[in-house]
């Protein structure tokens, strides 16, 4: 089996659809937003797509899939990771939720400073997740902070916070640097008849990424026998935009060296290790009530008690059924940057590190890239 990075530049807007309407008087939106990173569905679409198409296979026609790359509900012998964004082929990941930040501007558009606190488990109170809930405070006063919902880190960047250590400016990106919102006015046309029908104006947002961003997934299980692909250009989201791809062969250390790095633990006085763990993908459940218990309690397998969490709101995923031609059922993701605060004894040091850059969830969810986290620290006073 080999090891591929597959990076993605937009030649020109994407639009990556959310959840939202698009029927006058539904939801109460007066613009449909897009997602940016675009969700796992849309670009492993894109990619079995050229996969198959380099086997002789074409859409829309009736056979199925070649051999290997799965159906309408699996991947097949393929396992995808990802994705990531690129700054100048620097990994980009958002911040974990447990960091509060404040950016200071100045008199120059380009010079600012960015000051930051974090959150840490704090009292316990009786609230609607129930009785005796312990919930996150700020370690340190910082007037106007604000979640880092916007904010990404480079590796270097991510490794000092996963360590306790302060945001360093240079290695984060906020996301009006990264790409740009714009509004597109659209009327739905009949194809055969070139004419309107009532209702079907809509209002839309485009993402056009800054020249230097692109987005990465790894692609795992390929085959060495099959085609080698490099660079193609494929249709990525809504409207049939276009994108860029350039496929390069990578290997496993690679691919774990482009990762933030793994903290060191310590027990504290007490003897307890106090480790975080950080989704940088979003994580997904197959039910409501598995979906609420991860929230929660925090990953399955994590070794432990979870003490507090700093969860982000969840994001619907959707997707187009390819084979049946019909948009699949919204499905709510956490996002990336959702935080979980873990107590351990010193003897788990081992386990714990063990799930930095691992994937929690389902073996299929595995297959998508969906909740890869990555383990930090904190301390108490």
């Amino acid at each position: 089996m080999i090891l591929q990075s597959w990076d993605f530049s937009l030649l020109d807007t994407g639009f990556f659809r959310s959840g939202q309407p698009f029927h006058a008087g539904e939801g109460g939106y007066n613009r449909i937003i897009s997602h940016f990173p675009p969700p796992m569905r849309t670009l492993q679409g894109a990619i079995r797509t050229a996969l198959a198409t380099a086997r002789g296979w074409r859409p829309l026609q009736k056979s199925k899939l070649p051999d290997g790359l799965g159906d309408a509900d699996s991947l097949g012998m393929l396992s995808l990771r990802g994705p990531y964004l690129l700054w100048d082929e620097k990994p980009l990941f958002s911040a974990p939720l447990s960091v509060l930040i404040k950016k200071m501007e100045t008199d120059s558009a380009s010079n600012w400073e960015i000051k930051s606190t974090r959150l840490v488990p704090g009292g316990k109170y009786n609230c609607d997740l129930g009785q005796d809930v312990c919930l996150p405070q700020k370690k340190e006063k910082l007037d106007g902070a604000y979640p880092p919902e916007n904010l990404y880190l480079t590796r270097k960047g991510y490794s000092a916070v996963a360590k306790g250590e302060p945001i360093p400016k240079d290695e984060a990106f906020f996301q009006d640097k990264l790409w740009h919102e714009e509004a597109r006015i659209g009327l739905k046309r009949d194809a055969a008849t070139r004419t309107t029908e009532d209702h079907n104006l809509y209002r839309i947002v485009h993402i056009r990424p800054d020249y230097h961003l692109k987005i990465r997934v790894i692609v795992d299980g390929l085959p060495g026998d099959w085609p080698t692909l490099q660079k193609q250009i494929l249709p990525l989201g809504g409207e049939g935009r276009l994108a860029a791809v350039e496929i390069n062969l990578i290997t496993t250390d690679d691919y774990q060296r482009s990762l933030p790095e793994l903290p060191k633990l310590e027990p504290a006085e007490d003897g307890l290790v106090r480790y975080t763990i950080s989704l940088i993908t979003p994580a997904s459940s197959t039910s409501r009530e598995q979906l609420k218990k991860l929230i929660l309690e925090g990953p399955e397998k994590a070794p432990g008690n979870c003490v507090s969490a700093c969860i982000g709101k969840p994001h619907l995923y959707g997707g187009w059924d390819l084979e049946k031609q019909v948009p699949r059922p919204l499905q709510p993701f956490l996002p990336p940057g959702s935080t979980w605060f873990f107590e351990a004894s010193a003897e788990d040091i081992g386990n714990i590190e063990a799930l930095h850059g691992s994937h929690i969830g389902d073996k299929e969810a595995y297959s998508y890239g969906y909740g890869q986290v990555l383990i930090g620290k904190w301390e108490v006073d």
